[in-house]
């Protein structure tokens, strides 16, 4: 188990320090990524919204349909 948790703990010092090396060299400034980054956070929210409406319509119409006498 020792060697399992040295392997994790490589991969995700790894990754630490990739996502710092990205955020150092991005070609954008902090304020335009963390822009940037939160407008595509608000349309995956927006997106996941609609979908979740979508589907409580067609389940709505479903119970409905169910409920109807034969």
């Amino acid at each position: 188990m020792g060697k399992m948790m040295r392997i994790l703990a490589g991969l995700l010092l790894g990754a630490l320090m990739g996502v710092g090396l990205v955020l150092l060299f991005a070609p954008r400034s902090g304020p335009e990524t963390r822009r940037l980054i939160q407008e595509r956070i608000q349309e995956i929210l927006d997106e996941g919204r609609q979908a979740a409406e979508a589907r409580r319509q067609e389940l709505m119409a479903q119970l409905e349909e169910l409920k109807r006498p034969n």
